[in-house]
């Protein structure tokens, strides 16, 4: 979708080995493309539609002292990626080689750049027509189970009184790294990603005359795929819309929350955003290093049983966090943060790698040109384990079945956390009886991940319309997880979901 020109490849080369001046330096040149279409929707009508595009670059140093230095300009000109290498500190670098900065294993610089990968893609108007009538078919067949008997009788409402708000953007980057290191990598990152939000008259409602007054119920689902032409194969209309009737069934019949600590069962896919942000988040480099990581500081040990292992794996094809090389040119490859429950890896960027005196793992990830690279997450799993979805639930007497958990706070330094329940279940006898009210769960990462009791065979990933935001900085990733038992969480009603 987005098609960008970036300068030869000896001008780049030329510009990269000018960011260096002393030996132990390393410096790098980022260079961007992006296009993106933001799509509203309201009352099932169009109400905003937003095209821009940009292009621009960063050139970067790393000291040998450990010190970054980080400058910005738009447009990727030859001429100005020139001055833009030549700005990092006021002068040009002496152009040698430098020995000292860490170099990729196995990578030796070559006359050709690697191009960006071979994918066919639907151009804006495409893509965006593609898009709108995705979301007109979700909201077609959202206002006939309004009007029908889908939602049961508490929904036998007229379709006017069902309010439906969309939102999707298609976004598409295409990215250039040139390394002091005479290494040039290219890369193309395209993804598409909606949400529906539904409201109407709940159950009290629903018996007023006019149907219009009380309570009102809502729900969103939502999801996103590699381009807009793959959104309807990855998330057919019917299932989007199935997710959004079961839920609204769920809110009508909702039972008071359970209280108190308590089994709680994560079920498989977006329950892993427990595990992205009290785990992940912990074993980034810059975080651990800055001793703010309550799982850093056990670095070897043994936190968790022996069947949970924690994976992130930009490699994964079709996710969110995936892609070929990270935003400092290292080539992305899996890397283990918790195996057979003992701590055992890092996410680094080049930073981060120096202080630990390893490579990188491929972590580091900016939202755009602006801003420097952080080592972060990408697509972060649990694999799975050798316990049935349905042994699972059968083994506990009394706790929470979470469908999905919605926003949460998480303070990695102590590991403490807390997570809304934004849909759940109160399980009793080995049953899930009926679904819950609002209630959020909290505990600590270690805590959790000692309580950790069963882990399923249903791996699932999220279906991808989420981001994670971290220093200001907003990124697409994935969270995945098989169906966890989990001891020692603390449950609490709330107010909302």
């Amino acid at each position: 979708m987005v098609s960008v020109t970036f300068p030869d490849p000896v001008l780049l080369r030329r510009a990269a080995a000018r960011l260096v001046r002393r030996a132990g330096e390393y410096g790098d040149l980022f260079l961007e493309g992006t296009a993106v279409v933001s799509m509203r929707r309201d009352g099932g009508s169009e109400s905003a539609c937003e095209t821009r595009s940009e292009r621009g670059g960063a050139a970067r140093l790393l000291t040998a002292e450990g010190k970054s230095r980080h400058v910005t300009a738009a447009g990727v000109d030859p001429d100005g990626v020139l001055a833009l290498a030549d700005r990092v500190d006021g002068g040009g670098g002496t152009g040698m080689a430098v020995p000292g900065a860490i170099g990729q294993p196995g990578v030796t610089p070559a006359p050709a750049r690697e191009a960006a990968a071979d994918r066919p893609e639907p151009g804006i108007a495409s893509a965006r027509a593609a898009v709108r009538a995705y979301l007109e078919e979700i909201e077609r067949l959202l206002l006939r189970a309004a009007g029908g008997t889908a939602w049961g009788a508490s929904w036998m409402a007229q379709p006017e009184g069902i309010a439906l708000q969309a939102q999707a953007q298609i976004r598409s980057q295409q990215i250039l790294i040139a390394t002091s290191e005479g290494e040039i990598v290219e890369d193309r990152r395209d993804w598409t990603w909606f949400t529906v939000k539904v409201e109407g008259p709940g159950r009290a409602a629903a018996t007023l005359p006019g149907r219009t007054a009380g309570p009102r119920i809502g729900t969103i689902a939502g999801g996103g795929a590699r381009n807009a032409l793959r959104l309807g194969a990855v998330h057919p209309p019917a299932e989007v819309v199935q997710r959004l009737v079961t839920a609204l069934d769920a809110a009508n019949t909702t039972a008071p929350a359970p209280l108190g600590e308590m089994p709680v069962v994560l079920g498989p896919g977006v329950g892993g955003i427990l595990f992205h942000e009290a785990c992940g988040h912990a074993l980034e480099g810059d975080r651990a290093f800055a001793g703010k990581s309550a799982l850093a500081e056990k670095f070897g040990e043994q936190v968790a049983p022996d069947f949970l292992t924690l994976v992130d794996d930009p490699t994964l094809d079709g996710l969110p966090g995936s892609r070929r090389f990270d935003d400092e040119g290292w080539r992305t490859a899996p890397t283990v943060l918790i195996e057979r429950g003992r701590v055992v890896g890092l996410l680094l960027d080049r930073a981060t790698a120096r202080r630990a005196g390893s490579a990188p793992t491929g972590s580091a990830r900016r939202e755009t040109f602006r801003d420097p690279p952080l080592p972060r997450m990408t697509n972060t799993f649990v694999r799975e384990g050798l316990w049935s979805p349905g042994s699972i639930v059968s083994a506990v007497a009394r706790g929470l079945y979470v469908w999905e958990l919605g926003p949460g706070q998480v303070d990695t330094a102590s590991g403490e956390f807390v997570f809304q329940v934004r849909r759940g279940a109160i399980v009793a006898g080995g049953r899930m009886v009926a679904a819950s009210g609002p209630c959020a769960i909290t505990g600590s990462s270690l805590k959790a991940l000692a309580g950790v009791r069963a882990v399923g065979t249903d791996l699932r990933f999220d279906p991808g319309a989420g981001e994670c935001a971290k220093d200001g900085q907003r990124a697409r990733a994935a969270v995945g997880q098989p169906t966890l038992l989990v001891e020692g969480l603390v449950v609490m009603p709330t107010t909302t979901g």
